[in-house]
């Protein structure tokens, strides 16, 4: 025989138990889907008023939490049973890409992985590795259509992985020193992969055959001192971090100068650890400094327009930020590595 005090116990465990049932059949009890970002309670813009504002903050990711995805009432329920599953959180992020949906293709170089996250689709994937090899140091990524290719300075290599993070393809190991930025070329279904080791870039079909190199170690206009990030400018231009030389370099697609800006120092448009850089659809270029913990925009002929962060762990400051994307709708997508998320920005264009 049961003591009055169990037969209670028995009763609110059934009674709970019940509730639960019904929680899980109820329409009510499942999570929607939210919103990725929230609007800000007070909007953070740059300039500040009453100039008029360029650029706009939106948000930041540091992880899978922030994805807010839909719940069922029965992933409710299991999640109520045995707590809340390990998410998946942001270590260093070093390098961004951005293809349509958007998917974020993110480099972690503090957990040697790479993060694909489809915003559509609510989904994060952490990959460590192909071929049961763990990946060393991975640096650059970039997407060709649904195929993501990354770049590992420890491995020599780039592996091209498809949009769920299976493996495909790896190549380079015998042309390649230290592989870190990579961007894909669409009029020339090309990648060009920066080769800081030998401070040059080698340009590869998809299928990774070398198709040339172009530069090579020193200070004169389209020579390189430990180049770092890479990016297209849709047409016939790429920009490239050339940061041991404290500049950018503007270059046509066969590896010609177009112009080159940037000097070592402390003062506005000056650099002292360039690392991403990125067009916008005006072709303003963007530069992440890493040191001044700010994003600087240039026009092409290196004159300074705007500069946007500054140290901090806020949202709009920044802690050691290192590569940086812009997508098609101008939204900026930046690194913040230290502070271990990506912060997401608009650039104005129809302002003013």
């Amino acid at each position: 025989m049961c003591s009055p005090a169990a037969r209670r116990t028995i009763l609110l465990c059934s009674a709970g138990l019940l509730a639960t049932a019904l929680c899980v059949a109820a329409p009510g009890c499942a999570r929607p889907e939210g919103q990725v970002f929230e609007p800000l309670a007070k909007p953070m813009v740059w300039p500040a008023p009453p100039e008029e504002p360029r650029i706009r903050l939106v948000g930041a990711i540091s992880g899978s939490g922030d994805l807010k995805a839909a719940q069922s009432g029965m992933e409710v329920f299991k999640e109520m049973i045995r707590g809340r599953r390990g998410e998946i959180a942001m270590t260093s992020p070093h390098s961004i890409a951005v293809a349509p949906g958007p998917k974020l293709g993110v480099t972690d170089v503090g957990q040697a992985a790479v993060h694909i996250i489809d915003l559509e689709r609510r989904t994060h994937v952490l990959v460590s590795g192909v071929e049961d090899e763990l990946f060393e140091t991975p640096i650059g990524v970039c997407w060709a259509g649904n195929r993501l290719f990354v770049t590992d300075a420890g491995r020599q290599e780039v592996f091209e992985l498809d949009a769920s993070g299976g493996f495909h393809n790896r190549f380079g190991a015998t042309e390649l020193k230290r592989p870190v930025g990579i961007a894909y070329v669409a009029t020339r279904d090309q990648l060009y992969v920066v080769d800081g080791g030998a401070h040059d870039i080698a340009v590869f079909g998809l299928d990774g055959g070398l198709v040339r190199r172009m530069g090579g170690h020193g200070t004169e206009p389209g020579e390189f001192n430990y180049p770092s990030h890479i990016c297209w400018d849709g047409g016939d231009r790429i920009a490239v971090a050339d940061s041991a030389n404290f500049r950018v370099q503007i270059l046509d697609l066969d590896g010609q100068c177009i112009t080159v800006f940037g000097t070592k120092g402390d003062a506005a448009g000056n650099f002292a650890l360039p690392k991403g850089v990125a067009f916008d659809s005006d072709h303003h270029v963007y530069v992440v400094d890493s040191q001044f913990e700010n994003v600087q925009i240039f026009t092409q002929e290196g004159q300074l327009l705007l500069a946007f962060g500054r140290e901090g762990s806020g949202l709009g400051r920044f802690a050691l930020p290192a590569g940086l994307a812009i997508d098609k709708q101008d939204e900026i997508w930046v690194a913040d590595s230290a502070n271990h998320r990506i912060q997401v920005f608009d650039y104005l264009r129809d302002a003013g």
